[in-house]
């Protein structure tokens, strides 16, 4: 170990003895007893520290300097400015001392342990000073006291709380480890902040609250992260902008990840919105490109507001449960655009940890599966959503409920997915849903609902920006669509729609008459699906061939001609219930194992 960081440690273990020196002839250090009040607050003005390169310089009480490691033992405010070179700002003071820090145009560095960092104090404040520029970096290898230890493990460390305002700028480097640690709670009001670490950007072990600033962070691993989960590990943001790139996690809490307002912006590797509980999100902008999920949450996830877009995700938005209840959501997925299904996740892993290899070079895709679930549901009743899934437009592994809103879901291209899947009851009480897609997997609200429904099967499928156009008996537009992908199906729903009146719709150059008979109507016949082994068509193995208005469980087929996804089983030409579940990875493509979600 350097001298440099003997002489700081030894100066950290006894910093109350350096509170009884002297004052120096020249004035440049100056020690005073002081003692803190009971709250925490100190007795006097602010303590200025000016770091000179090699050297450093103490105007004040409660802070003591040996080289250039500066050891700060009495709460109190301190005023950093200037360079200090490969040093250290130490807080070692009582239990209930609160240490505010003002960077006044500073810099420091350390190559073997944190640049700041906090022993024991009540909270640390660090407050950047309006108009300038403060910078904060340590170094690839830490030297440690004790060969086990492991922290401090960030440029910025502490083992108890950590307050980030002010209106200056921050520029963090974690260059061993994360950007800037609370082993406590790590709270910002405001400021201006750029964190590139090799590890997390912004780490609080109980919590991370954000009411405000502006965030530059690039995180080798998670860009926010509250990591306690035995108890609180949440995260909450208010307001702020944020610029997240991240190798793994934009934003991860334990229990919950709640967002009220802010603009945040994510491109990361794994989910962009994690939580192994709970997501809230009741306003806020966010726009999301990721190799995972965009939202998460083992749990539920909860929309009352805001304005979601995902441009890039494997899915779209995941929990147990899914309720929407407002907002504005657009979500473009690689499988399936919203899906509830049980446990962890483990579609960006194999179940190890180990990123898997997912769409361009992201890791994700399916990693780990989920099938049928007890208690799982989407509901929906507001709001204005869009989704754009290449797997299912939404898939629920248990029950789907609409009952308000609007939903557009352009679903997928090929016969082994459908707009619209679910494995319990799926029921339109009200809103607008219009699905277009592949018509293999076609699956429809059940008879159950209290909504009319059209279904309808076109002659041919339509091509990208095909217009469709359903209209009253007096030319009145009841619903129209313009999807930006090939369609061969629709599966519209709304108020609008009144029993025994007739339609007229229009996709290109085809058009049909359409009576409202009963809650499911049907247009058209399927087409696009050969018979065979797995395919169902015209009574063959796995056919599942049902009644149009059965609305019993959905059959499962062998598909024995598809050794990679198992085939589309048991496809039957009920609405209702779409095919037959699909395989998963059977070699022979057995339509008996769980379902694909």
């Amino acid at each position: 170990m350097n001298q440099l960081l003997r002489r700081g440690l030894f100066l950290v273990m006894t910093g109350a003895i350096l509170m009884t020196g002297c004052q120096s002839k020249n004035g440049d250090q100056a020690f005073e007893d002081t003692e803190a009040e009971g709250n925490g607050s100190a007795v006097g003005a602010e303590t200025v520290i000016t770091g000179k390169g090699d050297s450093v310089s103490v105007t004040g009480t409660g802070a003591a300097v040996d080289q250039r490691v500066v050891t700060i033992t009495a709460a109190g405010t301190y005023r950093l400015s200037g360079e200090i070179t490969d040093g250290q700002i130490a807080v070692n003071a009582g239990k209930e001392d609160d240490i505010r820090l003002i960077l006044d145009g500073f810099t420091i560095s350390n190559t073997s342990s944190s640049a700041v960092y906090g022993i024991k104090s009540g909270s640390i404040t660090i407050t950047t000073e309006e108009g300038t520029d403060n910078y904060i970096s340590d170094g690839t290898q830490y030297q440690y006291e004790e060969e086990d230890a492991d922290e401090p493990d960030a440029a910025v460390f502490s083992k108890d709380n950590i307050i980030l305002e002010g209106s200056g700028t921050l520029t963090v480097t974690g260059n061993y480890g994360c950007g800037i640690r609370s082993k406590d709670d790590l709270t910002v009001k405001s400021g201006t902040y750029v964190i590139d670490a090799v590890q997390d950007a912004m780490k609080g072990k109980d919590s991370v609250e954000i009411e405000g600033g502006t965030f530059t962070l690039n995180a080798g691993e998670d860009g926010i992260q509250a990591s306690n989960d035995e108890e609180e590990g949440y995260v909450k943001i208010s307001d702020g902008t944020f610029s997240i790139t991240a190798a793994a996690k934009g934003i991860k809490a334990e229990t919950l990840l709640e967002v009220t307002g802010g603009t945040i912006d994510i491109d990361s590797e794994d989910d962009a919105v994690h939580c192994n509980g709970d997501v809230n999100i009741t306003g806020g902008t966010f726009t999301i490109a990721t190799g995972d999920d965009g939202i998460h949450a083992d749990n539920q996830v909860v929309i009352d507001d805001g304005t979601i877009t995902i441009i890039e995700s494997y899915e779209g938005i995941e929990g147990l449960t899914i309720d929407i209840n407002g907002g504005v959501i657009d979500v473009t997925s690689e499988d399936d655009g919203l899906n509830a299904a049980g446990g962890n996740d483990g579609s960006g892993n194999d179940g190890s940890g180990n990123l898997e290899s997912g769409m361009e070079g992201r890791p994700g895709g399916p990693g780990g599966t989920f099938g049928s679930t007890e208690g799982a549901y989407i509901k929906i009743t507001g709001g204005e959503i869009k989704v754009s899934a290449s797997g299912d437009g939404i898939d629920s592994n248990g029950d789907f409920y609409m009952e308000g809103g609007t939903v557009i879901v352009e679903g997928p291209t090929d016969n082994g997915n459908g707009t619209l899947d679910y494995d319990g009851t799926g029921t339109i009480s009200g809103g607008t849903f219009m699905g277009t897609g592949s018509s293999g997997m076609l699956q429809s609200f059940s008879s159950d609902s209290t909504q009319n429904v059209i279904v309808v099967y076109f002659a041919d499928t339509k091509t990208a920006d095909t217009e469709w156009t359903l209209t009253s008996g007096d030319e009145t537009v009841i619903l129209s669509g313009n999807p930006d992908k090939e369609y061969s199906s629709l599966n519209i729903s709304s108020p609008e729609l009144k029993d025994g009146e007739t339609y007229q719709l229009a996709a290109g150059e085809e058009s049909m008459e359409i009576t409202v008979s009963g809650i499911i109507t049907q247009s058209g016949t399927r087409s696009g699906m050969e018979s065979g082994p797995g395919s169902g068509m015209e009574g063959g193995p796995g056919s599942g061939m049902d009644d149009f208005k059965n609305n019993g469980p959905r059959n499962r087929g062998s598909g024995d001609n598809a050794p990679e996804k198992g085939g589309e089983s048991g496809i039957t030409d009920n609405p209702q219930q779409g095919g037959g579940m699909r395989g998963k990875h059977g070699a022979d493509g057995s339509g008996g194992g769980e379902a694909e979600n």
